[in-house]
């Protein structure tokens, strides 16, 4: 029997006790713990990508966005069929790299997933951050056509400062969601 690595417990139960484990520790804020459990899944689907995307949101957490970059970015190349990944790249990028770089990866994710609301709300924030104003209002307006939603949470967004009065102007502050 091998050894297992010092981090691990040296104990190994069936999969779905380690990830309902990592997945309390997560929501306790206890992250070291988590990534222990998630260090005796089996790298096999489907608990490899499952285990991923925990990672990712751990780096998120810990504010380790190239760590969360080069997760992210993984599972987009593997699954680009979930809008997810290729929003959680785009998050990573903007803050381990650049709002440019982040942008783009939205912006070819738009082609895969054209429905998406969630993509069309980056790219506003993209937009507003890079000062084309117009650009952020369309997408905007795109994002709430889809999901009402987001018509609140542009209130709110510090991302949309500068488009902020545009969208009292249109009574985007009445709406009650």
């Amino acid at each position: 029997m091998s050894e297992n690595p010092p981090n691990n417990p040296p104990y190994v139960l069936q999969p779905k006790v380690h990830w309902s484990r990592a997945t309390g520790y997560l929501q306790l804020g206890m992250l070291e713990q988590a990534k222990t459990e998630l260090g005796m899944l089996p790298h096999e689907l489907p608990w490899g990508k499952q285990k991923r995307a925990m990672r990712v949101e751990i780096s998120k957490q810990e504010k380790n966005w190239a760590e969360m970059c080069r997760l992210a970015h993984g599972l987009r190349m593997e699954f680009p069929e979930d809008a997810e990944w290729w929003i959680a790249d785009a998050y990573a990028t903007r803050r381990n790299q650049s709002v440019e770089l982040a942008r783009e990866i939205l912006l070819e994710a738009l082609v895969h997933h054209y429905e998406d609301a969630m993509i069309r709300y980056n790219l506003a924030c993209y937009a507003c951050k890079l000062g084309s104003l117009g650009e952020c209002l369309d997408f905007l307006k795109e994002a709430a056509k889809r999901d009402e939603r987001y018509k609140q949470m542009a209130m709110e967004d510090q991302d949309l400062e500068g488009v902020r009065e545009a969208l009292r102007k249109m009574g985007w502050g009445d709406v009650i969601v």
